[in-house]
């Protein structure tokens, strides 16, 4: 009798979690099928030839900034395969940047992130998953570790004219003006004298806040907080909104066939093969048909 039960019982269980596992599956799946021709993120971001866009700088922010979600937040839910390319495309971050010298803080605070995330992945001094896949993930690592160590800034000729000392103070605060992250106005104000009396300037402060906010956000923050000056009512704003996202190069969604591509690149789509399906669209602004697809957006769409 108890034999029985105890069979019974198992039974039960295994039926529990093949029906768990069936509608996880399910799930996953019910989310990923809004995107043609994607099995998932790690073949997504192959197919859309991640690795090699990490060197074109139209690409460069929109990779890192996915990166940086990932790695913030998302990196413990992926695939094995999915953690294989992330690591191999922040190799390809750092080498990227190691070559332009540029967005050294960015790599900096990726490899931070990774290193903490390892960290909180071991129980009892041995890493929770595959030993062997984590040890290609701190392989991986050190490589990315070693080119941010080498890279070198070239500091420019001290002949060279003219200097920035030389430039006029207009020219200078144009300079700031054009900084859309205040991270870079605030790291300029500590590497020179001369921008950190002009970072303290209200109009620095309120063109950023301009940039980033729509007028209805500005004049709520102000109502809010009288007498405040720029920078502390865009601290406050940037608290509440969170800051503007805008990327010289984007994903594209194509409304038509569901298919995510470059917006450069393009996509051959049933609209061009269908000549029915063209005559539907004729009175149809083809520039809508694409929507433009942010990083948290995309990771979205593959359920993370």
């Amino acid at each position: 009798m108890f034999g029985l039960l105890s069979q019974f019982s198992l039974i039960l269980g295994i039926n529990i979690l093949i029906n768990l596992w069936f509608n996880k599956t399910s799930s996953v799946t019910s989310n990923t099928a809004h995107i043609a021709g994607f099995n998932g993120l790690s073949d997504a971001l192959k197919r859309l030839d991640f690795l090699s866009a990490v060197h074109d700088r139209r690409r460069f922010n929109y990779i890192v900034r996915l990166l940086d979600l990932l790695v913030s937040h998302r990196m413990g839910g992926l695939s094995g395969c999915a953690q294989r390319v992330l690591f191999n495309m922040l190799e390809e971050v750092a080498l990227e940047v190691s070559l332009s010298q540029q967005q050294t803080g960015k790599l900096r605070r990726l490899i931070e992130r990774v290193r903490a995330f390892s960290a909180g992945c071991c129980w009892g001094g041995r890493p929770l998953g595959s030993i062997v896949l984590w040890e290609k993930h701190k392989a991986a690592l050190e490589r990315i570790l070693q080119i941010a160590s080498s890279i070198t800034i070239t500091q420019p000729d001290e002949e060279q004219q003219p200097q920035w000392s030389d430039l006029p103070t207009e020219c200078r605060r144009e300079v700031l003006l054009r900084l859309s992250d205040p991270r870079d106005i605030e790291a300029s104000s500590e590497a020179c004298e001369h921008l950190a009396i002009l970072a303290q300037e209200q109009r620095i402060w309120r063109e950023l806040a301009q940039y980033h906010f729509t007028s209805q956000q500005i004049t709520t923050t102000r109502q809010h907080n009288p007498g405040k000056d720029w920078k502390t009512i865009f601290t406050i704003a940037r608290r509440s909104f969170g800051l503007r996202e805008e990327y010289a190069e984007i994903i594209q969604l194509c409304r038509n066939c569901r298919c995510l591509f470059w917006r450069s690149l393009g996509h051959p789509c049933i609209v061009d093969q269908d000549p029915a399906f063209q005559k539907k669209l004729a009175d149809v602004d083809r520039a809508s048909l694409h929507v433009p697809i942010p990083p948290q957006t995309f990771l979205k769409f593959f359920s993370l």
